[in-house]
């Protein structure tokens, strides 16, 4: 994108400019690196002594810290600034898929005479596109991706390098899924005689991203689903069947066993565990390396292992301290 004039950027992003509005910047970069064509950005507490140096042509802050932005540093005062910050990213920072370039299919790459790809998709080298696979408008396909038989690819969805979609899934419009992620591998199910055959699918609606390295297993019977706009960090497992709702978020290293349930809203921190057959109810938040091991009920917040009401459990900590200092 062309450089935008500070007075521009604060009206797009929801910001009081305190400054030059007719001066240029073309990146938001970090406070300590930034230069006289850069936005940097203070919103924590951790960077607020770095601002005094700050050699920037503006600062997005707080107004708070507002008084500590040197002299001839533009101001960028925000009431929501990590909304703000979100939107100068979105506005300068346009590279969100490094290494994928315009539409075409390379020579290196094996695509099969009866996938339907749309006018404008581009499959990188070493790609494979499988029989009856369809791409649709925008779909960017990285380097050695695989692309299953009869699989279906929303509109503008961007496989990253090695990402792996497995016959018959389908992933919908707007979707990112990471370098590495493997969708509708086999699940995990067992009985007496060994692995269970898993002859589901695997859905994800629109809009939703999928970190590197994550696993989304196929279905037993019936289907495994990713809601809409769900965000899903790096090496996450979501077992077979599990069911995953709108915006829900999860965090690095999160598992979900066979058959669990993450409604809409939900927010499950870094190395938590979903046990199979349980729910985390609508907008409930579940502490990093919780174990989930029955249903949650909407809106709360919880910790420990097994997870429980956070406050409770803060409760019984505090009393075992005090226990512990009588002694």
């Amino acid at each position: 994108m062309a450089p935008l004039t500070l007075g521009a950027l604060a009206q797009a992003i929801g910001a009081t400019l305190e400054g030059d509005a007719t001066r240029t910047v073309d990146a938001v970069v970090p406070l300590e690196t930034a230069g006289p064509g850069d936005v940097a950005v203070c919103i924590e507490a951790r960077y607020r002594s770095a601002l005094p140096g700050c050699k920037a042509a503006a600062v997005l802050v707080d107004a708070a810290w507002a008084a500590l932005v040197p002299p001839g540093v533009v101001r960028l005062v925000s009431d929501t600034p990590r909304a703000s910050f979100g939107k100068a990213l979105r506005l300068l920072n346009t590279a969100p898929c490094p290494g994928l370039p315009a539409p075409g299919v390379d020579p290196r790459a094996a695509v099969a005479a009866s996938a339907e790809l749309a006018d404008d998709v581009h499959v990188g080298p070493f790609a494979t596109i499988c029989d009856g696979a369809r791409l649709g408008p925008g779909v960017r396909v990285g380097a050695h991706a695989f692309v299953g038989v009869g699989v279906v690819l929303g509109a503008r969805t961007v496989l990253l390098p090695r990402a792996t979609v497995l016959d018959g899934c389908t992933v919908g419009a707007d979707c990112l899924l990471g370098a590495g992620s493997v969708i509708g591998g086999p699940g995990f199910g067992l009985d007496a005689a060994g692995r269970l055959p898993h002859v589901g699918t695997v859905v994800i609606e629109d809009g939703v991203t999928l970190g590197a390295n994550t696993c989304v297993d196929r279905a037993t019977l019936g289907e495994t689903r990713i809601g809409a706009g769900a965000q899903i960090d790096n090496l996450v497992q979501i077992g077979h069947n599990a069911r995953v709702g709108a915006g829900a978020v999860l965090c690095g290293q999160v598992g979900l066993a066979g058959g669990a349930v993450v409604e809409a809203g939900a927010v499950l921190g870094g190395q938590a565990g979903v046990n199979g057959g349980a729910t985390v109810g609508a907008k409930a938040r579940v502490a990093a390396q919780s174990g989930v091991t029955k249903s949650l009920a909407a809106g709360g917040d919880y910790s420990g292992h097994p997870a429980e009401p956070n406050r409770v459990r803060l409760k019984r900590l505090a009393a075992l301290r005090r226990l512990a200092e009588r002694d």
